[in-house]
């Protein structure tokens, strides 16, 4: 039996999705570690990105929906970038893969396995052998997974369109496929 007097009481909804799937549930545990709270978070955006994609392609058919689902993700990355970029102006920092590698590298050394392994001024390659949203679609199902595909394959392209159109972001590896991520940067 837990003794709840001597444990921190945390509301979790969908975090530890791997124990308690799809319920929100009260749980007397002791402080989860950033690495679960990441994966939790990644699960519950991707658990979202898979229900509301499967609903447009079982509205608009296979390659329809397929195509509003990725020209949706392009928009939004996008989006994000240059929101990224704006407040990079606001604070005087320079749109760089530097500085945003320097912002964004701790949060993912919380939760994603591996990192860049090359570093030269117009090429960067990063590769993941974990990534907890990665991990989320995969641990939904062989749909899920080819889904989630359709998100990862367009999403660090599209933000880096708008955070800094100089740089060009391939995946040339994907989880799914070829158990690892492997991104990479070449710059215009």
């Amino acid at each position: 039996m837990i003794d709840a007097t001597t444990k921190d009481v945390y509301y979790y909804p969908n975090c530890f999705h791997k124990f308690f799937p799809l319920t929100l549930r009260k749980l007397v545990m002791s402080q989860p570690s950033r690495r679960e709270i990441m994966d939790g978070f990644e699960a519950a955006r991707a658990r979202t990105f898979y229900f509301m994609a499967k609903a447009l392609i079982d509205e608009l058919g296979e390659e329809r929906g397929r195509e509003v689902i990725r020209e949706t993700v392009r928009e939004m990355s996008k989006s994000s970038g240059l929101a990224t970029k704006q407040r990079y102006e606001e604070e005087g920092k320079e749109n760089t893969w530097e500085n945003h590698r320097a912002e964004n590298g701790p949060v993912y050394s919380v939760a994603w396995i591996g990192g860049t392994t090359k570093n030269e001024p117009d090429h960067k390659i990063i590769e993941y052998t974990y990534c907890p949203l990665g991990a989320a679609f995969t641990r939904m199902g062989k749909e899920a997974e080819e889904i989630g595909d359709s998100y990862c394959s367009v999403t660090d392209d599209a933000f880096w369109s708008g955070f800094n159109p100089d740089w060009r972001v391939t995946r040339e590896k994907s989880f799914s496929h070829d158990g690892v991520c492997r991104l990479v940067w070449r710059r215009d």
